[in-house]
């Protein structure tokens, strides 16, 4: 039993592992706008982009493993606020990453596929990143960072889908809200993504953990899709009409930041090294039709008490790119 601290716990990723981790191991929970409450995990509040305090919570939980999920992911609000995108993106991630390695906590940083270009897609590790947006770059730049402050990091390239215990809502959430109550919506046909559900990525970050891996791996679902592919399949497994859900171009949504077309990744590394089959995107869409069975997600939103009660300014936006 390992004792991981996990941050941006309250984030679509975050949250998912924590449920995931707690079953296994000792987890600090570390939030910042959005507080938390779970039984049997130590719950701590904080603003890692402050110099110093990274260190101090780090050293005062002395975690094994620092899983650093915190981050600035609405891409057109990075396009818009090029200063913040950076300090938490690439600041932020270098900090936590210099306490990780002073205090010898192994460090996983979660990336994105957002750092290609998407001109042609099944991108592999192996392949020079070249992001086209301001979120890209400053994931990029915190890659980077984080591989100076700790040669020994673990980064992890994703994309993914599943319940949020927030209110802001996932991809597959935002199809689902909108196939449920029969609102038209769009699905862009020209952006293509390898998606993941959550707990499957959190699964496989728990198995990456006991590997003891460093350098950059893509962990990404097992098939490539267009984003309206996606909604199309969500809705056929949960028997919904997909005729809500309209093919269309990114365009036509005048949107801040550009979309690189083809972000999907090559999982070919990460399947070899653990011996396993990335999910398809049918298995995890059937996953998360159980989860929300199951009240899953009603589980997930239970950890988070009152914003009220302990205001700190939001500025972190974790969720899904």
């Amino acid at each position: 039993m390992a004792h991981l601290l996990i941050t941006g716990a309250s984030g679509l990723l975050g949250g998912n592992l924590l449920m995931q981790a707690r079953e296994q191991h000792l987890v600090t929970a570390l939030y910042h706008s959005h507080p938390l409450q779970l039984e049997g995990v130590d719950i701590v509040g904080g603003d890692l982009s402050r110099p110093g305090e990274a260190v101090q919570i780090v050293g005062k939980s002395n975690p094994d493993w620092i899983v650093h999920c915190a981050a600035a992911t609405n891409v057109d609000d990075c396009e818009r606020d090029p200063e913040t995108a950076f300090r938490l993106n690439r600041d932020m991630a270098r900090l936590v990453a210099e306490a990780a390695h002073a205090s010898g906590a192994r460090f996983v940083h979660i990336s994105t596929d957002a750092v290609f270009d998407g001109m042609r897609g099944d991108y592999t590790e192996r392949d020079a990143p070249n992001p086209i947006n301001v979120y890209g770059h400053s994931k990029l730049e915190g890659e980077q960072a984080v591989l100076e402050a700790d040669p020994d990091a673990l980064v992890v390239r994703t994309n993914l889908y599943g319940w949020s215990a927030q209110p802001k809502k996932s991809l597959a959430e935002w199809f689902l809200a909108n196939l449920e109550s029969g609102n038209p919506c769009y699905g862009f046909a020209d952006i293509s993504i390898a998606p993941i559900l959550a707990t499957d990525l959190a699964d496989l970050l728990l198995q990456m953990l006991g590997e003891n891996l460093h350098g950059h791996y893509h962990v990404v679902g097992g098939e490539c899709v267009s984003k309206y592919e996606f909604g199309v399949k969500l809705a056929k497994t949960f028997t919904l009409q997909p005729d809500v859900i309209r093919s269309a171009s990114v365009e036509i949504a005048g949107l801040a930041a550009p979309r690189p077309p083809r972000l999907c990744l090559s999982g070919e590394k990460i399947e070899k090294t653990l011996g396993i089959r990335l999910p398809g995107l049918e298995e995890g869409l059937g996953r998360l039709k159980s989860q929300r069975e199951l009240n899953y997600p009603e589980h997930l939103k239970a950890m988070l008490r009152s914003p009220t009660a302990h205001a700190i300014p939001a500025d972190l936006r974790p969720g899904p790119a």
